[in-house]
């Protein structure tokens, strides 16, 4: 599927599905790359579109047909893991090559491998950058977003010969690649980073509940949750139920670490609270 040389584009089109942080600053940084020859794409929400366009994220813009999909040497999927599951599921041309950047893969990679048992022909390499912030929409796009940032890919298939591709795209916009099975992809994330965004609306619901008036007197611990908060709902409301069972193991994880914590303060045991502090901030300092 790589049409370049040495001298020439990597690919001679790419398609972008939704024109978001995600979706947006790849095809800004494709672009910038000089990896494709032409990115297009398209968006469901008609003001995000024109706004991409608008920003010169799209070169222009294609309907998603299952024709015009298989035209470009590329379709990267950057939607809602939900959509993006019933769209692998229903299916592709044959030939066609489909990379996507949801942060839940295991549900994926089941709806193409049931997709290939109903008889299609196209090729899936799962991929989830870790980049991004709370923004979202093509306004928040930028270039440089994946540079240094680590993508991990987590193949559908047994040397699939295709993995080669998508992770040339990925490190000719700057990324690292690691690859790891799907499961375990969704069992680290679910610790690591689905676990903190459900942690974060739950203390900032906790404080609204109590007066949305205390919000305005944050200092910085409480600012840290509330820009994780402000992540975008439907994403975030959609990871969630796509790796429930996960998840629900790693906020069991979290109820203990928070019963800990309040039995050392309900009981007074100022030694333990420390012990506990002393360990958890030399962790955060050695985080790179």
């Amino acid at each position: 599927m790589i049409k370049g040389t040495t001298t020439g584009p990597l690919f001679k089109s790419v398609y972008i599905l939704g024109t978001g942080l995600i979706g947006g600053s790849l095809a800004l940084d494709i672009k910038a790359s000089g990896m494709a020859g032409t990115v297009v794409g398209s968006d469901s929400n008609g003001e995000a579109l024109r706004r991409a366009l608008d920003l010169g994220i799209l070169d222009h813009h294609l309907p998603p047909t299952l024709e015009n999909l298989r035209r470009s040497d590329l379709v990267v999927l950057a939607i809602p893991v939900l959509q993006l599951a019933r769209m692998l599921e229903d299916g592709f041309a044959p030939g066609t090559l489909v990379t996507d950047v949801g942060s839940v893969k295991l549900p994926l990679v089941r709806a193409y491998q049931e997709a290939c048992r109903q008889g299609s022909d196209y090729d899936f390499v799962p991929g989830h950058p870790i980049a991004g912030d709370e923004k979202s929409g093509p306004q928040a796009a930028r270039r440089g977003l994946f540079r240094g940032a680590r993508v991990i890919l987590t193949p559908a298939r047994e040397a699939d010969p295709q993995v080669e591709a998508v992770a040339a795209m990925w490190t000719g916009v700057g990324a690292r690649i690691q690859v790891m099975e799907a499961e375990h992809h969704d069992e680290v994330f679910a610790w690591v980073s689905h676990l903190p965004h459900m942690a974060a609306y739950s203390i900032v619901n906790s404080v609204l509940e109590k007066d949305r008036s205390w919000v305005s007197m944050s200092g910085g611990g409480l600012k840290d949750y509330t820009r994780i908060a402000a992540s975008n709902p439907g994403m975030w409301a959609d990871i969630a139920v796509a790796n429930r069972e996960l998840l629900l193991q790693a906020m069991a994880g979290l109820r203990t670490g928070l019963d800990e914590i309040y039995s050392a303060i309900e009981s007074g045991d100022r030694d333990s609270l420390e012990d506990l502090f002393k360990r958890v901030a030399t962790a955060r300092r050695e985080m790179r």
